[in-house]
């Protein structure tokens, strides 16, 4: 075969293949869908076990209730939104779309001598750990790098809206409000972040805002990255796969927020976790299409018969929070009378006065910590 030949056969088959993908997904649009890369019941299983959904929908007593609400009315869209839409909707169906992402990262991270993975929003890390370098769901290898600290103008902003909401709940209201900040799991595992991403600033700014809080206001700002610091060598308190903490974690998390509300305190030995798996791929392995590969955490399971009756408090807690706040319901339902879990983006005043807890702790990861900022939070 010539040279001319072998080039006009390969630009051939590459252009069927480019060709053929989409004519098949325009096909199967057609077609009752059996198949999806990822059940809702796959997807269900995979949020509560990281804590997304956790204590939502639990079928206990403090499960969040179904609301029925008046569908929104649709608003006209631009054409150009429209054609984006549907560009969108059709990339998302593109047929072997996940075996598509799945190779082209397993092929990038063999090339590289398993130093680089392929994806917009899953960083390989080292000992097979996998890190979130997303930019539209916070900016977590920024907290990391240390260079999107706030200025003094917004640490300000926030400390006067948590303690306008603090005085609110607590003087209005008379329910105890504290608050916790989480460290994103880049600051606690940096061992195992790639040496490509360098710290500018070991200050992350959830620590830039814990010690303007602590330095400046008499909120009850809890912020334990040292006490994960000092766990994580016994003890895996995130998971590897995934963007959260585990159970483990959550539970040392309870257990500051515990000793500074009521100055009472457990170790992590006193309680008792049972395993539900060891072979669990978290959602950055799955947004990877790595599954296969990385099915490596253990599921712990808080068994709250073991928390410290000595702990237990006969009162009313509501959480909220992002998805972190799922485990930290989980855990709290061992030491509180009843719990309940709401999302930030869901909370509104309602929810405090049908519910009338005696206790209301507000949860935030770094990544997220412009909620902080929000004017007017007591108002949704």
């Amino acid at each position: 075969m010539t040279m001319k030949n072998r080039d006009k056969w390969i630009t051939i088959a590459f252009l069927a293949f480019i060709l053929i993908i989409p004519a098949v997904t325009l096909v199967r649009g057609f077609l009752p869908q059996e198949n999806v890369a990822i059940s809702e019941e796959e997807q269900n299983a995979l949020l509560n076990a990281n804590g997304t959904t956790q204590g939502e929908n639990d079928g206990s007593a403090q499960a969040e209730d179904t609301q029925t609400t008046q569908p929104a009315q649709p608003q006209e869209l631009p054409w150009f939104t429209k054609v984006q839409n549907t560009l969108n909707s059709f990339t998302e169906r593109l047929f072997g779309r996940t075996k598509l992402i799945a190779f082209n990262t397993e092929l990038t991270s063999l090339l590289t001598g398993g130093t680089y993975m392929e994806s917009t929003q899953v960083l390989l890390g080292k000992n097979d750990w996998l890190f979130y370098k997303t930019e539209m769901d916070g900016h977590p290898i920024w907290d990391y790098m240390g260079i999107n600290h706030f200025t003094e103008e917004e640490l300000a902003a926030m400390a006067a809206n948590l303690i306008q909401m603090r005085d609110y709940f607590e003087n209005e209201r008379d329910i105890d409000f504290f608050i916790t900040a989480l460290p994103n799991k880049e600051v606690i595992y940096e061992e195992n972040m790639p040496d490509t991403i360098a710290r500018v600033n070991e200050v992350s700014r959830s620590q830039q805002v814990a010690e303007y809080m602590w330095a400046n206001t008499d909120l009850t700002y809890v912020y334990p990255k040292q006490q994960f610091l000092e766990a994580k060598d016994k003890y895996q308190i995130y998971y590897s796969t995934d963007t959260h903490w585990n159970q483990l974690g959550a539970f040392i998390g309870m257990q500051e927020v515990m000793k500074a509300a009521y100055g009472t305190h457990a170790d992590i030995e006193s309680v008792s976790f049972r395993v539900d798996s060891e072979t669990f791929a978290g959602d950055l392995a799955t947004i990877a299409g790595v599954t296969a590969d990385y099915s490596q955490d253990t599921v712990y399971v808080f068994e709250k018969e073991s928390a410290d009756p000595a702990q237990y408090r006969d009162e009313k807690c509501l959480i909220v929070g992002d998805s972190f706040s799922g485990f930290l319901s989980t855990i709290a339902k061992g030491y509180y009378k009843e719990v309940k879990w709401k999302h930030t983006s869901d909370f509104t005043m309602d929810v405090v006065d049908e519910f009338q807890p005696d206790v209301i702790i507000w949860e935030t990861v770094e990544r997220y910590m412009e909620t902080f900022l929000t004017e007017n939070l007591l108002v949704k």
